[in-house]
């Protein structure tokens, strides 16, 4: 393996939290750490915020920001959702072998999946006869390796919340590539875990109206022509029913941010979906303890 660049960026101590934290919020203090790293047929760039704490809620925390990492890294290109390396069994304690040893295993996993391919393409260029050799060195010198940027950073912090973006991109030959990722993850900083409940039963077919001025927002931004009559052209649904994403969403200064991965509801050209619903308008929907860890009471 060989090293393109090595970086890490020990950023300030996060005394100020990100976005609004409420008076007498105690922040999340987190580092972080970003790498670019290459192999021979493979490229990982990473980048990661780790609470500092390794005990109390804001360990647990700590322990939930590795378990994503773990499910990111350790499954690149696993169709079958099959585990490629073992999950880290040292001390969760030492981020820098934590994190050595995710960033390290990511590549070598990623290169040794991509020679295989490069590989076997190589064998079917050099047995095709309608190429000369000239052209046949000139297919494998351009031939593109694979990618993956790992990225999961604090985004948002509140005195009950803090939200952590886990957003990737993925390149494994074809076409293009793709974003991947968990999306935004919220903890609720009292217990140290995930928090997802966010919406009553039957908030879904309630919000309609909600979620569909959401989208047309999104589709007009670009495209003056697209209303309400007729936003439902550029989606993809079996339904009339626009559902919910499948990443949670994100509490930020304003609402909640709602975000379509690509291919969920519209074609991949039209991007990721994205809009968020002020709390005013939420707040009749959402879960008796959305609504205390967002401070709405």
């Amino acid at each position: 393996m060989k090293s393109r660049s090595l970086f890490i960026v020990l950023a300030a101590l996060c005394l100020v939290a990100l976005g609004s934290c409420d008076r007498g919020g105690k922040p999340v203090v987190s580092r972080s750490y970003s790498y670019v790293d290459s192999a021979s047929h493979a490229d990982l760039s990473f980048e990661l915020e780790l609470p500092d704490a390794v005990n109390g809620p804001a360990g647990d925390i700590r322990k939930g920001i590795i378990d994503i990492m773990d499910s990111r890294l350790a499954f690149i290109g696993s169709y079958e959702g099959e585990r490629l390396f073992p999950k880290f069994d040292g001390d969760l304690s030492d981020a820098d072998a934590v994190i050595d040893y995710y960033r390290t295993k990511a590549l070598e996993t990623l290169n040794a999946s991509a020679t295989s391919d490069y590989e076997e393409r190589k064998g079917y260029i050099m047995e095709d006869p309608d190429f000369t050799e000239e052209e046949k060195a000139e297919m494998l010198e351009s031939y593109p390796g694979y990618e993956y940027d790992f990225s999961l950073t604090k985004e948002y912090e509140t005195k009950r919340c803090v939200v952590f973006n886990s957003t990737d991109y993925i390149y494994l030959g074809g076409a293009h590539g793709g974003v991947t990722g968990e999306g935004s993850v919220t903890f609720d900083k009292r217990s140290g875990q995930r928090f997802t409940n966010f919406f009553k039963e039957g908030a879904l077919e309630q919000m309609q109206d909600l979620l569909l001025k959401g989208v047309t927002e999104y589709f007009s931004d670009n495209d003056d022509s697209v209303s309400k009559e007729n936003v439902r052209e550029f989606l993809f649904l079996d339904s009339e029913t626009i559902p919910f994403p499948v990443w949670t969403p994100a509490p930020t200064e304003d609402g909640l941010n709602f975000t379509y991965q690509q291919y969920e509801i519209a074609a991949y050209a039209m991007g990721m979906p994205s809009f968020t619903i002020p709390y005013e308008d939420l707040k009749p929907y959402l879960t008796p303890e959305a609504i205390d860890l967002l401070n709405l009471k």
